[in-house]
């Protein structure tokens, strides 16, 4: 089997569903089409998980055209944002290669552009048609959480027979093999809680600023991770009491580091996209729980579910009286169910249930 993958900008998502396909499916060929930058351009790490890279600046009909008609691809594995180039390849091979949509990121959720570094020549008050036809069209659906299929139901789009919600998973080689113990208690020191991923100063989602400053106002550490190093953060840490600001880590790095805080915080702001951030069940949440980190969020709709219903953290609604909280003997409960289940988030653990798609659509 040969799967294609088709992004603009080929992103983490994409590389973990690659990771789990190669060390459990190896006989699944993996190639990706795409418009930015690879993989390892961006993150230093990934494109050794495909066998070809198919750049598609310029005219992308034409290319996405040669790249079926000369490499036996069996399947389309598209993975939105935007939607527009699983449109393409709907335009281009429906009825002849079974087409995967893959929502990432709802656009009728946002209210703010989508940002891959790429320039968008789209009109984009055309962005949620485009969105509508993509998910009406393509043969299987798979969605980053139920809360998107929520919306998408709500609009009253019809869904394919085959959709599914497919987490951010962890590949389990990021796992950090030793943790601290489970039961300790913070006694004359601040709580410790870490952020990492990206970060922002334009008032989005990923603007952090002011609930860095509150949570140094209640006394805790806040230790800073950016995925790519943010000045204005360095700055914020320089300026302000208990925010510590860290150079950009690679992931196996990271992952072992971060395991001596005490909370993994994975609340946004919501100033703009909250229906947008209702979606959301982001890479740095698993990342945290496989490194035995409760989880702090504010009550995203998303996140809210996961965290309660699998008891890995806590929810709030604001900051104020959270260092208190945080010492509760529940805490201590948190991390040891984390430890007892943070291996059932890892991609391999989960991608099987991608493959049965792809055989799914093929033998259908």
């Amino acid at each position: 089997m040969h799967v294609l993958f088709v992004q603009r900008q080929p992103c983490i998502r994409a590389l973990k569903y690659a990771i789990g396909l190669r060390n459990t499916n190896p006989e699944i060929r993996l190639s990706f089409a795409y418009m930015g930058k690879t993989l390892t351009e961006l993150y230093g790490q990934g494109d050794e998980c495909f066998e070809n890279w198919f750049p598609l600046r310029g005219d992308p009909a034409t290319a996405l055209r040669n790249i079926v008609s000369r490499h036996d691809i069996d399947v389309i594995h598209s993975h939105n944002l935007p939607d527009t180039l699983t449109n393409l390849c709907i335009d281009l091979f429906a009825g002849k290669i079974p087409i995967v949509h893959d929502i990432h990121d709802l656009m009728s959720a946002r209210e703010t552009a989508y940002e891959d570094g790429l320039e968008s020549a789209e009109d984009e008050m055309n962005w949620q048609g485009e969105e509508r036809r993509a998910i009406e069209r393509s043969d299987a659906v798979i969605a980053v959480s139920d809360a998107i299929f929520d919306i998408v139901n709500r609009e009253g789009y019809r869904l394919p027979d085959i959709t599914h919600v497919f987490e951010n998973y962890v590949p389990e080689r990021l796992i950090p093999k030793s943790l601290p113990g489970a039961s300790r208690t913070i006694i004359n020191r601040p709580t410790r809680v870490v952020y990492e991923g990206f970060l922002s100063r334009n008032g989005g989602h990923y603007d952090l600023r002011a609930i860095f400053r509150a949570l140094a106002a209640e006394e805790m550490e806040v230790h800073i991770y950016p995925s790519r190093d943010n000045q204005d953060y360095l700055a914020l840490a320089d300026s302000v009491p208990n925010i510590v600001y860290h150079q950009h880590l690679a992931p196996e790095k990271l992952f072992e580091e971060i395991t001596q805080y005490d909370f993994g915080w994975a609340g946004f702001n919501g100033t703009l996209n909250k229906a947008h951030l209702d979606t959301v069940l982001p890479n740095k949440m698993f990342d945290y729980i496989a490194c035995g980190l409760p989880v702090i969020s504010f009550p995203h709709q998303a996140l809210r579910r996961f965290i309660e219903t699998h008891h890995i953290g806590f929810i709030i609604d604001t900051i104020s009286g959270l260092a208190e909280r945080l010492r509760s003997p529940e805490v201590a409960t948190i991390r040891q169910n984390i430890r007892a289940c943070r291996r059932n988030f890892t991609i391999e653990a989960n991608i099987e249930r991608i493959v049965n798609i792809y055989r799914q659509l093929l033998n259908s």
